[in-house]
C-alpha cells in the first residue's frame, strides 16, 4: 500500500480518524483528573472512557472506588468548569494486572555514638530478653561494620575489572 493510500485510509471514516477526537478528549480528561484528585487516589485509579457525557474511572480496589464515588459530584463540577460536558461519573473496580512490587525494606542506620550507647546499655542491663535483644543488635552491627570495608573493596575491584 502506498503512503498516499495509507494516509487516505487513516483519514477516512473507516480508518482511525473517528477515534482521534475520542483520544484527544480522554487525554484532556486525564489531565483534568490529575489536577483535581488527591495523589493517593490518582495512583490507584485512572480515567478510561468518556461516553454519553459520562466519565468512566477504573479504581484499583473497593476502598478507592468508594472514595471516588463520594467525590463524584465534585468531579462532575470540576470537569464542567474545565470545559468538558460531564453529567455523571461511573466508577468500576478493575484490579491492576501486574503485581505490585513490595516496598523496599528500610534499614535504620545508627551513628557510631548511638551504637556505642547501645553496647554500654546492653552491658549494664540485668539478664533479660531486652539485654539479649540489645546484645543481638550490637553483634549484628559489629558484623556489618567489619563486612562493610570488605564489600567496598570487592566493589572497587569489580569496578576496576570492568574498566
Amino acid at each position: 500500500m502506498h503512503s498516499k493510500n495509507l494516509r487516505a485510509y487513516l483519514d477516512s471514516a473507516a480508518g482511525i480518524a473517528g477515534l482521534l477526537p475520542q483520544a484527544e478528549r480522554l487525554i484532556e480528561l486525564r489531565r483534568i483528573y490529575s489536577r483535581v484528585v488527591p495523589e493517593q487516589l490518582l495512583r490507584s485509579s485512572s480515567v478510561v472512557n468518556y461516553k454519553q457525557r459520562n466519565v468512566v474511572i477504573f479504581a484499583e480496589n473497593n476502598a478507592v472506588a468508594a472514595k471516588l464515588r463520594l467525590l463524584s459530584p465534585r468531579l462532575v463540577n470540576d470537569f464542567s468548569k474545565s470545559g468538558v460536558e460531564v453529567t455523571g461519573i461511573r466508577v468500576e473496580v478493575q484490579p491492576r494486572s501486574e503485581t505490585p512490587q513490595p516496598p523496599a525494606s528500610k534499614r535504620a542506620k545508627l551513628s557510631p555514638a548511638g551504637f556505642e550507647s547501645l553496647r554500654a546499655l546492653a552491658k549494664r542491663l540485668p539478664e533479660s530478653r531486652l539485654k539479649q535483644a540489645l546484645a543481638g543488635m550490637v553483634a549484628h552491627g559489629d558484623a556489618e561494620r567489619t563486612a562493610l570495608p570488605t564489600r567496598l573493596v570487592e566493589q572497587d575491584e569489580a569496578d576496576q575489572r570492568k574498566a
